[in-house]
């Protein structure tokens, strides 16, 4: 049977019931009609995402914190006696592998292989001063007694950094076997002590699986994730107290501070496994994802300093740090 038709009376625009849309400012409407001519061409703008980032930031920590970080960094190492390879045979084995981070072992300077990695004194020591010091603030002044774990670790390079810092142990994981194999070789050459390395999945990692520690770090992988919430479990489940996650954040077209997971292709270099896509955050997704899988706090670290890499001076990486 159909329903009988509506008697009541349509509200005009001057009914006391009518909701009249609110007028844009004109400079809203100036850009609205901007990104609308270049999203009909076929691009899109990126925005910055600076307003209403609900995520507190780590108080800058102290100059003396930051020279006590620095005192314990190090991609310079003597050769063990124990290693019993010449140079020579050393920078053979080296070229097997694909340097994401620069060392020097002896004599031998073994460049990063992408040219605005290289230095040793350059991108991934301005990073190190980047995050370091606000967690050493965050544990009294040094890893100490604390148990860490370095997910995606590559050759390891982080792994030492938290050794230096006084951790009692580290374990490293990478899904890469030529990775881990990279690592074990850096040890041999260092023979540094109180660091394991195993072939190990973001997506395995469990308490079952490797136990629970103080300190997570987990830099430079979220950005090639397509499971990333699925990961981000897994990090909560073997956290202790802080996990730090350093990520490249995504920009889009969307309004500033709404949280989106943008697909990008993943991209990486052959000794690296791709997962071909990924769900690249953004900046307001981050503290939001994190909370999601049940950290208690989110936290930001602020930019300290003017000498630092261009896509943390742009926002275009952020790193934060996750209280359990």
């Amino acid at each position: 049977m159909p329903l009988p038709a509506s008697t009541s009376t349509p509200q005009s625009p001057s009914s006391p019931l009518a909701v009249k849309p609110a007028a844009l400012p004109r400079s809203s409407r100036a850009r609205r009609a901007v990104r609308h001519v270049f999203n009909t061409l076929g691009y899109s703008l990126a925005r910055k995402d600076h307003a209403r980032f609900a995520c507190p930031s780590l108080p800058p920590p102290s100059p003396e914190m930051v020279r006590r970080a620095a005192a314990t960094f190090a991609n310079s190492f003597p050769v063990s006696p124990q290693c019993g390879l010449s140079e020579a045979e050393i920078g053979q084995r080296a070229k097997d592998y694909f340097w994401h981070y620069p060392f020097q072992f002896g004599n031998l300077v073994v460049e990063a292989d992408e040219v605005h990695f290289r230095g040793l004194q350059g991108r991934h020591y301005k990073r190190y001063l980047h995050m370091f010091p606000p967690l050493l603030s965050l544990a009294g002044g040094s890893l100490a007694s604390l148990t860490v774990l370095d997910i995606a670790c590559n050759a390891g390079f982080w792994a030492i950094q938290a050794r230096r810092a006084g951790a009692e142990a580290v374990l490293g994981l990478d899904v890469g076997p030529k990775n881990v194999e990279q690592a074990n070789f850096i040890r041999e050459l260092t023979g540094m002590d109180g660091i394991e390395y195993r072939v190990m999945n973001a997506s395995e990692v469990s308490h079952e699986a490797v136990g629970e520690f103080d300190v997570t770090l987990f830099l430079g992988l979220l950005y090639h994730l397509d499971k990333p919430i699925q990961a981000l479990e897994r990090l909560y489940d073997v956290t202790k107290r802080w996990a730090v996650i350093d990520t490249t954040v995504a920009r889009s077209d969307a309004p500033d501070g709404v949280p989106i997971l943008k697909v990008e292709e993943d991209d990486v270099h052959d000794q690296n496994l791709s997962n071909r896509i990924a769900l690249v955050p953004s900046k307001s997704a981050v503290p939001l994802l994190l909370k999601h899988v049940g950290f208690r706090e989110v936290f930001w670290i602020q930019n300290a300093s003017r000498d630092l890499p261009l896509d943390y001076m742009t926002g275009a990486r952020m790193t934060f740090i996750a209280v359990k």
